[in-house]
């Protein structure tokens, strides 16, 4: 009896451990497939993207697009000779001994001292 405990634990355990791992393996097998049908249609939508764009950029010009009247192909300059520098801010004289005795003295009589 004790011999028939031991095999039935031993094979319960073996079926647990296939069960468990049928499960995780098809999780897994789940996620990878996912991760591919993701991939794939990323690269679809990039794919649609970068035809889009490519359709509006080349080609000939329509007759309803704005076309610029420089010939040269560089942008026009803006005109720097009419642009002046602002003036440096002009620094204040350092005030006389006279000036500031003059000051001080009228400050203490306002401030009643």
């Amino acid at each position: 009896m004790r011999g028939f405990k031991v095999v039935a634990i031993a094979v319960g355990a073996l079926i647990a451990l296939l069960l468990v791992g049928t499960v995780v393996g098809f999780i897994i097998h789940a996620v990878e497939m996912l991760v591919i049908v993701a991939l794939a249609v990323g690269a679809v939508a990039i794919a649609i993207k970068v035809m889009s764009s490519r359709k509006q950029v080349s080609g000939k010009p329509k007759k309803s697009e704005v076309r610029d009247d420089y010939s040269s192909g560089a942008l026009p300059r803006a005109d720097l000779d009419q642009y002046t520098a602002p003036a440096a801010p002009q620094r204040a004289s350092a005030p006389t001994t006279q000036n500031v005795d003059d000051e001080l003295a009228r400050l203490k009589r306002e401030m009643g001292s």
